[in-house]
């Protein structure tokens, strides 16, 4: 009788524990949450678009938490696109929220392959499944759990279907006539002999010295045409931001559109640019572009992409570079 007694005492005991040790877990012992963001469009290039997933992990416990890996599975309309595995080692700060997030990109030539397979011309319906595995070695009260926890991240959206293509032609260094660029001469300090003289080797189209144009001060313009294109059928509209001229020296000149308005939305367009190239600064360059020899000067394009038919933030960053073969410079 003394031993049932016993016995039972024990197991009200343990169940007393076991009930105490899961009330706990419940209530008092909170373990780390994890809450979305967002996914943004977190850069452009030519190649494809980059997407940035952004979350928040909200730790409970006086002890720094450390983050181990994420992972997470990529679908594209419910079929599997590809996989996002990423390395720890970043730190969850104790009694806090810590930010991370996490980059992957999808190709244009994967976007424009989804979209004739789904017939969706404008944007795909994307999911993101995965987890965020934590180590919570440190807290002994989620002993319990293990050595490690996994927070589930989740996530859709929309990528538009959208590739940039982007090319330079044209090129043309505009020559004042005979007697305006004599006028200009004149100005800018030489005789009218001289002048005359100066501008009728311009004009010419023979070979120049390297020296013709020290000490002068006029403005030449050289211009090409900057054409955009989709190919594909989202919704879009291309802005000019900032453009340059370089050589191997560095930037010589900023470049802009013809018209600073200048936009290209539906399937492509056509962009005049312009940069005045000043005798003083850039004669050197200048005897070269008339000469069509020399090292090839780099034309940079920094734009802003908007798709007005998604979240996405408007006026996403796309940078472009191309050489420009003084071979092809005419004169207009």
């Amino acid at each position: 009788m003394k031993k049932s007694s016993l016995f039972a005492g024990l197991a009200a005991a343990m169940m007393s524990l076991l009930t105490f040790s899961c009330g706990t877990l419940g209530s008092v012992v909170q373990p780390p949450a994890l809450s979305m963001r967002g996914i943004s469009i977190s850069g452009l290039d030519m190649n494809g678009i980059t997407f940035n997933c952004a979350y928040d992990i909200k730790n409970p416990y006086n002890a720094s938490l450390s983050l181990k890996e994420v992972a997470a599975d990529i679908k594209c309309n419910s079929n599997p696109f590809t996989t996002v595995k990423t390395n720890g080692g970043i730190s969850l700060k104790a009694m806090g929220t810590t930010s991370n997030s996490f980059a992957f990109t999808v190709p244009y030539d994967s976007i424009l392959n989804l979209a004739k397979a789904i017939g969706s011309m404008d944007k795909l319906p994307f999911g993101l499944d995965g987890s965020v595995t934590v180590d919570v070695s440190s807290v002994p009260a989620l002993a319990l759990l293990g050595e490690t926890l996994k927070l589930p991240v989740k996530a859709d959206f929309d990528v538009p279907v959208f590739k940039p293509e982007l090319s330079v032609a044209n090129f043309s260094v505009k020559m004042p006539t005979l007697n305006d660029l004599r006028d200009q001469l004149v100005s800018g300090g030489l005789g009218i002999t001289k002048a005359l003289q100066v501008a009728t080797t311009l004009l010419s189209g023979n070979k120049l010295d390297a020296s013709i144009l020290d000490g002068i001060n006029m403005n030449i313009d050289f211009t090409f045409d900057v054409k955009v294109a989709n190919k594909g059928g989202a919704n879009w509209k291309f802005d000019v931001n900032d453009c340059s001229l370089k050589t191997v020296a560095g930037t010589i000149a900023d470049v802009g559109p013809v018209d600073p308005s200048a936009s290209v939305t539906g399937t492509g367009g056509t962009i005049p640019m312009k940069v005045s190239l000043n005798t003083l600064q850039t004669g050197a360059f200048i005897v070269q572009l008339l000469n069509k020899t020399g090292s090839n000067p780099v034309f940079t394009v920094e734009s802003g992409l908007t798709f007005p038919d998604t979240k996405y933030a408007p006026g996403i960053p796309l940078k472009y570079s191309c050489e420009i073969p003084l071979s092809s410079v005419s004169r207009k």
